[in-house]
Order: structure tokens, then sequence, then C-alpha cells
């Protein structure tokens, strides 16, 4: 089976538990976009994981792919490596040698553009992502194989000085010593990382080619897709299920499963569009309750209904096969549950969602809560299965089936990986 993992609303849905749970001893798995500024959540019996540049599925998996389409900081990911190989001894770790490097040259320009954007920033992470990606796509990259030699890391380091004179003018990076000093430091990672590197492509070939089970982890959001996102509000890279092909160099037509992660509600990080948004002592008390904080940037996120146009649009976007629901313990906090089921003005469908998206407004339905879930009733619908949900939870499960056209197949009912169940 190769399954594809990822999510159809602006991040933080819980990828990380699900990657995590359909993930196994014998798979491979593969990362194939976006860098340090995603931040993937994993909840076991050992403690709290969280991943920012290696797959959530880093702890059980056999070998873990970082594929070409992420841009990487290697500084944080030997830190990371360093952390998930003693609960994982066994793993082997491959790094594409044509991903692109993340550099504190990176960081100081996306801190630099977003000071330019003044009331019209996007909330940018400042990890440098954004700026790594513009010098992939205008060429000067530096790429993790040029890491072996510090004459190529000198001369495009330079290179990207001088082209990027007015973002960096004033930082000590216009300093011909300070950049030597950076190229020496870049350099120095190789030794450390080596060992991982190779053409990643290739043994992918191989694995597809010989039945391995694999599992593709997406970074981030449909929603923050740098294409079909709430542009300009969106990521620096393609997060859709399409992005496998360029970012891994295995076919969208080799996956055999689309799974689209959906949170019970909706959450957002950063600027942007938001119609369900909630204010006030109800935002408040979902926040606290998920614990929406940012795994990577600790800001805490903007909450909100779950909004059935906007996941009916990401899962025809994704093709998705079917939806996977997390977070339920939290909404079943609140005494009345609400779903935006469309948007006013009738005409906006789901394919044009965005043509207007900050203008919507929603249109709700109500639905009876089913009350905060006690750590023994979580055991037991664990331990016999979907027969044993609420008699409401299973109303808004289905509600979600119907209203999206899409069946829900893993359930999420609580922060560990035991407190999943299938829906058969």
């Amino acid at each position: 089976m190769r399954s594809l993992v990822l999510g159809l609303q602006f991040g933080d849905e819980g990828k990380g538990k699900i990657t995590d749970f359909v993930s196994g001893k014998d798979s491979i798995m593969v990362r194939y976009n976006g860098g340090t500024n995603a931040g993937h959540t994993v909840v076991t019996s050992k403690g709290t994981f969280k991943f920012h540049l290696l797959p959530a599925g880093s702890l059980r998996s056999k070998t873990i792919v970082l594929g070409n389409g992420m841009v990487i900081d290697p500084e944080a990911l030997i830190a990371e490596i360093k952390t998930i190989l003693p609960e994982n001894p066994r793993l082997k770790i491959l790094i594409s040698s044509a991903a692109n490097v993340v550099t504190k040259l990176h960081k100081a320009m996306d801190k630099a553009q977003e000071e330019m954007r003044g009331a019209s920033k996007i909330g940018t992470t400042s990890h440098g992502i954004g700026p790594t990606y513009e010098e992939k796509y205008s060429r000067n990259g530096i790429r993790i194989g040029d890491l072996k030699d510090i004459n190529v890391v000198k001369q495009k380091l330079s290179l990207i000085s001088r082209m990027r004179e007015s973002e960096l003018r004033g930082t000590e990076y216009q300093s011909e010593e300070k950049l030597n000093q950076l190229a020496i430091e870049l350099a120095g990672f190789w030794p450390q990382v080596k060992d991982y590197v190779t053409r990643t492509e290739s043994f992918l070939f191989d694995c597809v080619n010989s039945g391995e089970e694999m599992v593709f982890e997406g970074g981030h959001g449909t929603m923050l897709d740098i294409d079909f996102g709430s542009y300009p509000y969106v990521t620096s890279s393609n997060t859709i299920s399409g992005a496998i092909h360029t970012g891994s160099g295995v076919s969208l037509r080799k996956i055999s499963r689309i799974i689209g992660v959906i949170k019970s509600y909706t959450s957002r990080v950063g600027e942007g569009p938001f119609p369900t948004e909630l204010s006030g002592t109800d935002a408040d008390r979902l926040r606290e309750a998920g614990a929406e904080y940012g795994t990577t940037t600790g800001r805490p996120r903007r909450v909100g209904w779950l909004d059935i146009p906007l996941v009916k649009y990401a899962s025809e976007l994704n093709d998705v096969d079917e939806l996977s629901i997390t977070k339920l313990d939290v909404l079943g906090t609140f005494k009345e549950i609400s779903i935006c089921k469309s948007y006013r003005p009738e005409v906006m469908n789901p394919m044009n969602v965005l043509m207007g998206y900050d203008m919507a407004e929603p249109q709700y339905i109500h639905m009876d809560s089913w009350g905060k879930l006690k750590e023994s009733e979580i055991e037991h619908i664990v331990e016999t299965g979907y027969k044993s949900v609420p008699p409401e939870m299973k109303n808004y499960i289905e509600t979600v089936e119907t209203l999206c056209g899409k069946p829900v197949r893993i359930i999420s009912i609580g922060k560990i990986r035991e407190s999943t169940i299938i829906k058969k």
C-alpha cells in the first residue's frame, strides 16, 4: 500500500498523529515539501514528540526520506535526528542531494521582507522558508549536495548577498567576512549529514517497483498551497497531492490511497480570511481545550467552526479517497456545535471558494454535543470500536460525510496514538 496523508485546512489538522498511526515498522516514510515552518506532533506512552523536518512516522518506520521538494535547515535537522534516533535506533535516513538549504542569510531576508510589508504582512514564521524557495527558483539556491564544497557555498552566498542587497541593507550579511564565516559553518555540517545524502528519487523508484509499503506526508494544509490556497496568506510551496511528483520524483499515479485530514473545527496561524472564526470567550475556550498554539511558532491559533465548503474544495483538489477527522474529544467540550454547510450568496460553490472568500457569510447547521469524554469512555470506544461512539458524535461524523461526499475512515478521539479508531 502506498498512502498519502495531507491536510485539508490551514495546517495543524493533526496530520502528525495520523501519519504516525498509518505508519508501520516496515514503512518507507517520505516528506516532499516545506521546511522547519511545519510542525507535526505525536503523543505516545513515552511522551510528546514534535517534528519539523523529519516525517511524523519516524518513530516507527524503517526508512525516512526527505525529498528534493523540501528546504532544509541543516542545523535544525541534525538536532532533530539526535532526538529521534534514540527512540528508533534502526531508522535509516535518506536526504535528497537536490533539496535546498536554509541559511541564516535566508532568515534575515525573511524578517526584512515581513517588515517591508508593513500592514500587509502575511504572518511568516521567519524561518527563512520563502527566501530559500525564491533562491531555488531563481537558480541560485544552495543544495544539500553543495555543502561538500565550501567554494561553491561561498560563491552562492556572495551572489545571493549581491542580488538581495536591498533586503540585506544594514545587516551583517553584506560583509564578506560574515559570509565567509557562514560558508565555513554550512560546510561544517557536511560531515554530519553526508552519510544520509543521496539521489533519493532512485531509491524511491526501487521501492515502488518492489512493492514496499510507503507513506507520504504533506507539510502544511491545502489552504496554504502557494497556488490554490488563500493567497497571499499561504506558504511558499505546493502542499497538495500533486506536489508528490515534483517534491519526491514519485508519480501521483503510484499512490493507492489519499487520506485527507481535517480537524473537527478549523484553525489557522497568521493572517488571512477566516469566515467561521470565533472570537471572545468561545474562541478562548476552544483554543485552550485544543491547546491551539503553533508547534513551530508557539503563536496562539485563530479558531472557528468546521468549514465544509473549504473541505470540499480541498478534497476535490487533492482527489482524496477518504477523510480522517481529529480532535473530536476537544469539540465535545461545547454544549452546542455548529458546522458551516454553505456560504451566502448561494452561487459560491466549493470550486470558487477563494473568490471573495473573505466576504463569505457562513450558513450554519447546529448540532447537539456529545459532551466531554472521560478517559474511561475513550478507552471503551478504542476497545470496542465505532459502534460505541456516542450517538451525537456519530451524527456529527455522518453529517460531515454527507456534506463532503467522502467517507470518514480514521477517527481521533484523544491525544495519544492509541486514542484512534477505524470506521469500517
